[in-house]
């Protein structure tokens, strides 16, 4: 911000916000502006299909990350206090403990809010991931927002779980967690995705034979954090567990399939939101 516009006489206050729920923000007397970034809560995974050899058992479908708002106005737009909320983390489904059954899907991230009203501003949440079946392991989206976070990527037996997708400014998506074929051939999670603006790496994807996806990386509420790797499925032994999203507002990573006996991966949890108010003077 070109401070020299408005003449400053004092340093900018920064109020941040990172604690899920409601809170307040306060408009300090002598106040000329207000610039607020708000990222919301990230979606949490699916939990892998369990399911008997010779059959198709899916990964998880990941968590999508939540979208990033931005915006700078004239602080007597807003009354003497604001409503503040930071989204909450989607959670990821429990992993599956009894056979031939689908994983669970995760929940979806809380919406990051400022003021009320025609003055509302709403960064989108990141979606819950579906648990894996015996067809699919579909992923998690992004609610409409000014930047978008990006999608989790789906669940797989043909190959390795899909990697999540970036956003600009929003959070990634988490990686998709990995399936087995009808053939027994098991596929490792995908790769979460990446920050691309602020280089950060997706949390990386669990190898076969159930490794667990890595978690993603955290930035700043400048961008938010890269996905959590998906878990890689395994046909004799527990599936891998979806990497946690990064903060802030990051999906998390898929849970991978496993045998029949033996519990499939957990749904990687999503990261919270978080809201930043700059109070300029």
């Amino acid at each position: 911000m070109d401070t020299s516009v408005f003449g400053p006489q004092r340093p900018p206050i920064i109020d941040v916000y990172t604690t899920p729920g409601a809170g307040t923000w306060t408009n300090r007397v002598g106040c000329v502006m207000v610039e607020v970034i708000s990222i919301g809560g990230g979606g949490g995974s699916g939990s892998g299909r369990r399911g008997a050899a010779g059959s198709a058992r899916y990964g998880a479908g990941a968590g999508g990350g939540g979208g990033m708002i931005y915006k700078i106005c004239r602080a007597s737009v807003y009354g003497a206090t604001e409503a503040v909320a930071v989204g909450a983390a989607g959670v990821g489904g429990l992993a599956v403990g009894v056979d031939d059954t689908d994983g669970n899907a995760g929940t979806s991230g809380g919406y990051s809010t400022f003021s009320t009203g025609a003055k509302l501003m709403r960064a989108g949440s990141g979606g819950g991931g579906n648990g894996g079946s015996a067809a699919a392991g579909a992923a998690g989206g992004s609610n409409a927002c000014m930047y978008e976070g990006g999608a989790g990527g789906a669940g797989t037996i043909a190959a390795a779980g899909t990697t999540g997708t970036y956003s600009r400014s929003g959070a990634g998506g988490g990686g998709g967690g990995g399936g087995i074929d009808a053939a027994n051939v098991h596929r490792a999670g995908g790769d979460g995705g990446a920050q691309r603006d602020s280089a950060l790496a997706g949390g990386i994807g669990g190898l076969v034979a159930g490794g667990a996806g890595n978690p993603g990386t955290s930035s700043t509420a400048e961008h938010g954090g890269s996905g959590g790797g998906g878990g890689g499925g395994h046909d004799d032994g527990i599936g891998g567990d979806g990497g946690a999203g990064g903060l802030y507002g990051s999906g998390g990573g898929g849970g991978g399939a496993s045998l029949n006996g033996f519990a499939s991966g957990k749904g990687g949890d999503g990261a919270q939101g978080i809201v930043v108010v700059i109070s300029w003077f």
